[in-house]
C-alpha cells in the first residue's frame, strides 16, 4: 500500500463519518424533537380538557385557544429545528471541509512529492546513465591512447634493439677479426718461435 493509498484510506473514512455526522444531526434530533413537541402538545391538551371545570362555550374557547396556542408553538418550535438543523448542516459541512480540506492537501502534497522524487530519480539516473557513457568513452579513449604509446613505445624499443643487435653483431664480427687476426699473428710468432729454436738446435 503506498502512502497515497494510505492517505486516500483515511480519508474516505473520515468523509464517511462526517456524513453520518451531518446524517444523524438532521434526522435524529430533528426527528426526537418532533416526536417529543407533538406527545406533548397532546398530552398537555388532552390534559387541558379533561381537567377544566369549566362550562362547554369557555372549554371550547380555551381548546381554540390552546389550539392556536399549540399551533404557534409547533410552527415556533419547527423553525427552531429547522434553524437547528441547518446551523448543524453549515456546521458539518464546515467541519467536513475544514478536517478534509489537510487531508486533500496531503493527499496533493504526497503525490507531488512522488512526483518530484520519480523526476529526481529519473535525473539521476539519466545523470548516472551519461556519466557512465563518459566514463567508458574516457577509458576506451584512455586505452587507446595507451595502446597507440605502448605500440609506439614498443617500436622505438624495437628499434633500439635492432639498432644495439646491429651493432653487437658488428662488434661480434670486428672482435672475431681481430681474435682471427691475432689468432693469426700468435701462429706465425709460434713458427717464428719454432725454426729459431729448430736453428738453434742444429
Amino acid at each position: 500500500m503506498s502512502l497515497q493509498d494510505y492517505i486516500e484510506s483515511k480519508a474516505k473514512a473520515k468523509q464517511r463519518e462526517i456524513k453520518y455526522e451531518i446524517w444523524k444531526a438532521k434526522n435524529h434530533d430533528s426527528r426526537m424533537r418532533g416526536q417529543g413537541l407533538f406527545v406533548g402538545v397532546l398530552a398537555g391538551a388532552a390534559a387541558g380538557i379533561l381537567l377544566a371545570p369549566k362550562s362547554g362555550k369557555q372549554t371550547r374557547e380555551d381548546l381554540k385557544q390552546a389550539f392556536n396556542d399549540t399551533v404557534e408553538t409547533v410552527k415556533d418550535t419547527t423553525t427552531d429545528v429547522i434553524d437547528q438543523a441547518k446551523d448543524g448542516y453549515e456546521d458539518m459541512k464546515y467541519r467536513a471541509y475544514t478536517d478534509l480540506q489537510p487531508i486533500k492537501d496531503g493527499i496533493e502534497y504526497g503525490a507531488e512529492v512522488a512526483k518530484d522524487t520519480g523526476r529526481q530519480i529519473k535525473d539521476a539516473s539519466k545523470e548516472v546513465k551519461d556519466s557512465l557513457a563518459d566514463g567508458a568513452k574516457d577509458v576506451k579513449e584512455i586505452v587507446k591512447d595507451s595502446a597507440g604509446e605502448i605500440s609506439k613505445v614498443a617500436d622505438e624499443k624495437k628499434e633500439e634493439i635492432s639498432e644495439e643487435t646491429k651493432e653487437a653483431k658488428k662488434d661480434v664480427k670486428e672482435g672475431a677479426k681481430e681474435v682471427k687476426e691475432e689468432a693469426k699473428d700468435t701462429k706465425e710468432k709460434v713458427k717464428e718461435n719454432d725454426l729459431k729454436v729448430k736453428h738453434k738446435n742444429i
